[in-house]
């Protein structure tokens, strides 16, 4: 795979983005940019995800959503907000409250080898970590099939602008893809891409000091992404903190804390209807997301050496949600970006 240039934002076209905030249709153009690699979730949309199906029309008012400030004593939140939901995994099993366990069968997105099961030796807590465990075996057929995990908090948390943050060790191996990511609890937009996802942290097991930052919108499919090269270690033989930071204008990724990337250019438009108004789609409540997949279009296959022992194991030590009392919402869509300046293809 070619890797993306650093900290270059993938965006669309420059005349397509010309007319995205604008209340013009937006032209057609490819559904995918090939300099950038898929992400994990580059073919889901939501109706695969929990079976139900979103009409395509105009968002609904939004119901008021109140956070209430939560006081503990062992997290400090950042300067300016508030810890409104965490989950530290100190219990001795997955809190069904907050997490749900998704089953899939192979190939269900991105050609992925995984099925995803609900088990407890695919996922589990352990020493205060969530774990999620691919594992290998061979049918009757002398054939390998995969296992692995995936969870999510959808309609259980969900969460509209803020600093969502993970404290992760990711696995290392040919063919893993592990993912800390959101997207939208109601689909408000419409179905994926049109309601938006953010991918939070993305880091291939066959290069575990790169990891990605990705942005996916619009209507044909669009991403903006950032991406950060570690400069000592690994994201496999170390926890390291995975963040963004959300606000009504734009969206900032961070790793331990060191922002590398940021973009507030997207759009969001329904078949057929004008672009819907900034910063529709990221003005909805997302949800939490935590996989492992195995294989696909992007990872490639395991291979011969990908162990599927403790080195293949996702473990996340907490997930911590926090948000400022108020957002300023009196937001407009930036210019379009240059393609002279290396932005848009």
């Amino acid at each position: 795979m070619k890797r993306p240039v650093k900290y270059i934002a993938i965006i669309m076209a420059a005349a397509l983005a010309m007319s995205a905030c604008s209340k013009t249709p937006a032209e057609t153009a490819p559904e995918s940019v090939p300099a950038a690699p898929e992400t994990s979730e580059t073919e889901v949309t939501e109706t695969e995800v929990i079976e139900t199906e979103a009409e395509e029309t105009e968002a609904s008012e939004e119901t008021e959503i109140t956070y209430v400030p939560i006081e503990d004593p062992d997290i400090t939140p950042p300067e300016g907000y508030n810890l409104i939901w965490h989950d530290e995994f100190d219990g001795d099993e997955l809190d069904a409250s907050s997490w749900a366990q998704e089953y899939h069968r192979p190939g269900w997105v991105n050609n992925e080898l995984q099925t995803y099961v609900q088990d407890g030796e695919n996922i589990f807590v352990e020493d205060g970590d969530l774990v999620i465990q691919p594992m290998t075996g061979t049918n009757d057929n002398g054939r390998a099939f995969y296992t692995s995990g995936r969870i999510n908090t959808y309609h259980l948390h969900a969460f509209r602008y803020g600093r969502v943050e993970a404290r992760i060790r990711v696995p290392e191996g040919q063919g893993f893809l592990p993912a800390f990511w959101m997207m939208s609890d109601d689909e408000s937009y419409g179905t994926w891409p049109k309601s938006g996802e953010i991918d939070i942290m993305e880091i291939l097991g066959s290069d575990t000091d790169t990891l990605y930052g990705t942005l996916h919108y619009g209507n044909p499919h669009m991403q903006n992404q950032g991406i950060y090269d570690l400069p000592s270690g690994d994201f496999a033989s170390e926890y390291h903190v995975f963040a963004i930071e959300w606000e009504p204008g734009e969206i900032r990724w961070y790793c331990d804390d060191v922002m590398y990337y940021s973009t507030s250019y997207w759009y969001s438009a329904m078949d057929g209807q004008e672009p819907n108004e900034y910063p529709a789609p990221f003005d909805q409540p997302f949800y939490i997301i935590l996989n492992v997949a195995v294989g696909g279009n992007w990872p490639g296959d395991p291979s011969e050496d990908t162990p599927f022992d403790e080195r293949a194991q996702m473990r996340v030590d907490y997930v911590r949600v926090f948000r400022m009392d108020s957002y300023d919402e009196n937001v407009t869509c930036p210019d379009a970006p240059d393609p002279a300046n290396g932005e848009g293809s």
